[in-house]
């Protein structure tokens, strides 16, 4: 008898499918159903393969007709996080409703990027250029990688870059996907790609650009996309699992995950097998529940011991206007100088002044030693 593993969130939000043996879907909350349009019934009236189905959330149960199978459930260690935005008229009024008092900092730091930057967003559902495409999966790549450098970590999403980018083209034009891009001008500065499935967003492979950290873009990224999954008659933003402190901050549905064996009722290789099956579920559980603890462990303590950063800067305190205006205007954005681009974003958040209004000048380049000029206010930085 033949064994069948099935990733149920996989199936359910990547490839926007119900797996076959399942007639539908119940979601939780609404108790609506949905259908399976690809169900076959004669998995279920002539059964004859056993069914390893991992990664079920709670809140969106299959159906299944179990008059010839047996079912058994194990618990899974991940928990999940979602936003349920049923209730909800804007994002204002999901942050206000979940961050409280808080909800004002959030806005204020979204402001605070829109009054310091040129900033646009805009999210490609059902329609993207192949140019358009190409520059932005190389652009979300290019972000992906400064950013994991900086954590000194390894990103999943790199490993397996050449599938996704030839994935999800189509599935954006299908609307079986989306991809949303902030702007500061016309330089994408947050990117975020996205699976949709049947009016649920699933947050898949995001990024940004790491200069603008001072300025809170993965918040931004969350506000801006809650505001269109509203607008767009969406039921919920899926983050999926991983404890992740931003996850547990934003999402209102903390939920667990399922695992499923199912074999038929009337086959005694079929119980052999599928017990089998079970035990192994609960001991890989469990084992995975140990290896995980140490694992973080392991990786807080290697984030300890990296090393230090090669280029230290040195930041006095912001002072008022004062300079020799002979001084040399050179261009931060230009690769000689890549290196103060951060720094002097993390002056624009903390003068809130206006990009086009700032001006870095050399006082010594042998000493690397530059003043960042505002409006009217001024802050020395020393590279060492």
């Amino acid at each position: 008898m033949k064994k069948q593993h099935i990733d149920y969130f996989f199936e359910l939000f990547e490839k926007c499918s119900i797996p076959k043996i399942f007639s539908g879907v119940l979601s939780e909350g609404s108790n609506e159903v949905l259908k399976n349009q690809n169900h076959d019934p004669s998995l279920i009236e002539s059964p004859s393969t056993i069914y390893s189905v991992f990664f079920i959330p709670d809140y969106l149960k299959p159906n299944l007709d179990d008059t010839n199978f047996v079912v058994k459930k194990v618990p899974q260690f991940f928990k999940g996080y979602a936003i349920f935005l049923d209730g909800f008229s804007n994002a204002d009024a999901y942050i206000k409703h979940r961050f409280r008092s808080n909800a004002k900092g959030i806005r204020r730091r979204i402001k605070r990027l829109e009054n310091c930057f040129n900033i646009s967003y805009k999210t490609y559902y059902g329609s993207i250029d192949q140019n358009e495409y190409d520059q932005y999966m190389d652009q979300l790549e290019q972000m992906l990688v400064r950013r994991f450098e900086q954590r000194n970590d390894v990103s999943q999403s790199l490993l397996r870059w050449d599938y996704y980018k030839k994935m999800y083209f189509s599935l954006i034009n299908e609307k079986k996907a989306s991809m949303f891009v902030a702007f500061d001008g016309d330089q994408p500065i947050i990117i975020s790609l996205n699976h949709h499935f049947e009016n649920r967003l699933f947050s898949a492979i995001s990024s940004y650009d790491i200069d603008y950290s001072k300025f809170s873009l993965g918040s931004v990224e969350i506000y801006k996309k809650l505001d269109w999954l509203i607008e767009n008659d969406h039921v919920s933003y899926e983050m999926g699992m991983g404890d992740l402190s931003y996850k547990r901050e934003w999402c209102n549905h903390i939920y667990n995950f399922e695992h499923q064996i199912i074999y038929p009722k009337k086959s005694f290789i079929g119980a052999i097998k599928g017990n089998i099956e079970y035990c192994k579920v609960l001991l890989k559980e469990f084992v995975f529940k140990i290896a995980y603890v140490r694992y973080k462990k392991y990786k807080a303590k290697r984030k300890e011991v990296s090393q230090t950063p090669s280029i230290r800067y040195e930041v006095s305190p912001i002072e008022d206007l004062k300079y020799d205006e002979n001084l040399e205007i050179i261009d931060y954005n230009s690769v000689e100088y890549k290196e103060l681009r951060r720094k002097v974003f993390d002056f624009l958040y903390t003068s809130i002044d206006k990009v086009s209004n700032v001006r870095v000048v050399a006082l010594s380049e042998q000493k690397k030693s530059f003043l960042i000029l505002g409006t009217s206010k001024m802050q020395k930085v020393d590279i060492r």
